[in-house]
């Protein structure tokens, strides 16, 4: 969630980044030697904010992952515990095992068909990557690309952060449903050991 808020606030400082590199592309700077903008600050809490929610996430994720072979052991993950941390932050594969790893969890633990899982993966991917580009864009250093990333940041920064926000409520309808269903199984393990 701070993520989320972190680029919602970056997206809003978006409009006055990208006057600072339409006023330095007038006078044929880069976008780096623009004026530092509140985007600019705004934007160095975005690492930390993903850091904590890479740590949050892959908490959750490792203990739903454990849970869920505990309940279900007869289910078949395609990947092993570790990749619930491994997963987010190793390159190229970092494109579908998280995915993956959280269709599993869910499939081990859901009473009912798996639903919405690609949506907020698809999403996701889509918001990273978009907001990847506009950060790219903005910190070039080439003055040909300073008109260019001032008309485009903003584009980029507002359908990473509708991104984002779908993402996070898909992911928080996840998070919720795989843990009251683990609950739930738990609590039905404990019942039966204690007749």
């Amino acid at each position: 969630m701070t993520w989320t808020l972190v680029q919602l606030t970056h997206t809003v400082f978006a409009p006055q980044a990208a006057k600072a590199y339409a006023d330095a592309a007038d006078l044929g700077l880069s976008p780096s030697q623009s004026a530092f903008t509140t985007y600019d600050t705004v934007g160095m809490f975005v690492l930390p904010a993903a850091i904590a929610a890479y740590v949050v996430s892959g908490v959750w994720l490792y203990k739903s992952r454990v849970s869920a072979q505990g309940a279900n052991p007869s289910f078949v993950h395609e990947r092993g515990k570790v990749w619930a941390w491994l997963g987010w932050a190793v390159p190229i594969v970092n494109l579908w095992f998280p995915y993956q790893v959280v269709r599993d969890v869910r499939r081990a633990t859901s009473p009912g068909p798996v639903t919405g899982i690609g949506w907020w993966w698809a999403v996701w991917l889509v918001s990273y990557y978009v907001g990847e580009v506009a950060d790219r864009t903005s910190s070039r250093t080439s003055a040909s690309v300073t008109e260019l990333a001032s008309n485009i940041v903003v584009p980029l920064e507002v359908v990473s952060s509708i991104g984002m926000v779908v993402a996070l409520v898909l992911w928080i309808r996840i998070v919720r449903e795989v843990t009251a269903w683990q609950r739930e199984r738990l609590a039905e393990q404990d019942g039966a050991v204690s007749y």
